[in-house]
């Protein structure tokens, strides 16, 4: 009875690894042989290896989504503002973006799609090398926290710097929208969802074109002129980028969503008599935050797009963008993805000719959308805050030096005139305690002339 026993275990197992090996490696001849096999509901084939037994079921890979590129005439770099200049020419003003700043924008195009619609920017990293206007490179990557975004900043080797314009005071004529020409974009696209990346061998061509030449196209130099051309920039795109334009509408005030002030001004005045020099000031501008928490800032365009790939590439494109022939760049503000971050630029400020009447305090505000200060007049009759002036320890009046206000956690800064006067336009009813530094030294104020807002300064 044990013996048969044993021969049923035996045969048991014989045939439990007869019906193994019919599944996985049955036993086959002739070698390369093939049978039809399905493995995770797609069908394959197994092949009769030279053993005389089955290999594994072989599935073939799933083909690649449809692919093809995207190149919109343009996309929207940045804006570069000019600092306030000299009439006559031979300003001395300058701000300049060097390795402190990140100079650049961040976009999705989800916008340019139907709704219900998924694009996102592929998880890599890279630059592009710059052609045109400038040379240097800007590096680019998805967003941090929003895998519908991409990045694309000037690294830090990288300097960008605009010169002060011929003529007193602001002037947004001379203003600098940097655009890269033809930017081409690898996009994916399944039915339901797609992915887009910047082409990594493509060079970024760069042309910055004037406001004042978008608003008066007879006065663009015909090489721009042409050049915007070669990509089928005409002056119907002019108007476009003019209403991408934060300052379109220069009487509108200015919009403290986007720019936010660095409660930094300074003092632009004319020299005392024809023929002085003007006065220059230098200084570091410098935008800081922490969390935020959100943001809804952002600046939405459509441009022209050509396109090219396979058929099922150009067929769903066709049916899931949103308006025919038309890419929607939309522009945002991401320090909400960010656990902090500080811009910087180096400014020098060459005061306005002899002459000049309008307004002789002007403010510094960070454009958070594409990382550049801009610059606004503080109009004539608006009273200061707190005012001074600032001596030597001989009462000689001390020009060009930096007066800081501490008020309720919050940095102020100023800078003194020729006469030694500073003038704060904040409004601090209500502050509590505030601290003083002068010239980079912590200070109480040594005396007081007049009512208690005047306060003088005497350096040790």
């Amino acid at each position: 009875m044990k013996n048969i026993n044993v021969r049923f275990l035996h045969a048991v197992l014989l045939i439990a690894l007869f019906a193994f090996t019919q599944q996985v490696f049955a036993f086959c001849t002739p070698p390369g042989w093939t049978v039809t096999c399905f493995k995770d509901g797609k069908q394959g084939i197994k092949i009769c290896g030279e053993n005389a037994m089955f290999g594994p079921c072989l599935v073939p890979a799933d083909p690649p989504p449809p692919s093809g590129e995207v190149t919109p005439k343009y996309k929207i770099m940045t804006t570069v503002y000019a600092p306030p200049g000299t009439q006559g020419g031979g300003s001395t003003s300058s701000v300049s973006y060097g390795s402190q700043s990140s100079l650049g924008s961040s976009m999705s195009s989800s916008n340019s799609f139907n709704h219900n619609y998924s694009v996102t920017v592929e998880a890599k990293v890279g630059f592009l090398g710059s052609g045109g206007s400038t040379s240097g490179s800007f590096g680019y990557g998805r967003g941090t926290t929003d895998s519908e975004v991409m990045d694309i900043k000037k690294t830090a080797s990288l300097q960008i710097s605009r010169g002060g314009p011929a003529v007193d005071g602001i002037d947004h004529n001379r203003d600098q929208i940097w655009l890269w020409l033809g930017p081409t974009l690898d996009l994916t696209m399944e039915p339901s969802a797609g992915e887009w990346t910047v082409d990594e061998n493509a060079v970024m061509e760069l042309q910055y074109v004037y406001v004042g030449h978008l608003r008066n196209p007879a006065q663009m130099p015909p090489g721009v002129v042409n050049r915007l051309a070669a990509y089928g920039i005409t002056t119907d795109d002019y108007d476009d980028i003019l209403a991408a334009y934060a300052f379109s509408d220069e009487s509108a005030p200015i919009d403290t969503s986007r720019f936010k002030s660095l409660y930094t001004t300074f003092p632009y005045e004319p020299p005392y008599a024809p023929g002085d020099p003007v006065s220059n000031l230098s200084f570091t501008a410098t935008y800081s935050h922490g969390n935020v928490s959100s943001s809804s800032v952002k600046n939405e365009y459509s441009v022209g797009l050509s396109t090219s790939g396979t058929l099922n590439f150009i067929t769903i494109f066709e049916t899931k963008i949103k308006v025919s022939g038309k890419w929607t760049w939309t522009d945002t503000d991401t320090r909400s993805n960010t656990n902090g971050t500080s811009e910087s630029a180096s400014v020098t400020i060459g005061g306005p000719a002899y002459g000049y009447t309008g307004p002789t305090s002007m403010r510094v505000y960070y454009d958070v959308i594409y990382k550049t200060f801009a610059f606004a007049p503080i109009e004539t009759g608006f009273a200061p805050g707190l005012q001074g002036s600032l001596v030597s320890r001989s009462s000689k009046a001390l020009g060009g030096k930096e007066v800081v206000v501490i008020a309720d956690g919050i940095k102020y800064r100023t800078f003194t005139n020729a006469r030694g006067e500073y003038r704060f336009y904040e409004d601090f009813t209500g502050a509590g305690e505030f601290r003083f530094q002068v010239d980079g030294i912590e200070m109480a104020p040594q005396s007081l002339e007049g009512d208690t807002e005047h306060r003088v300064f005497k350096l040790p």
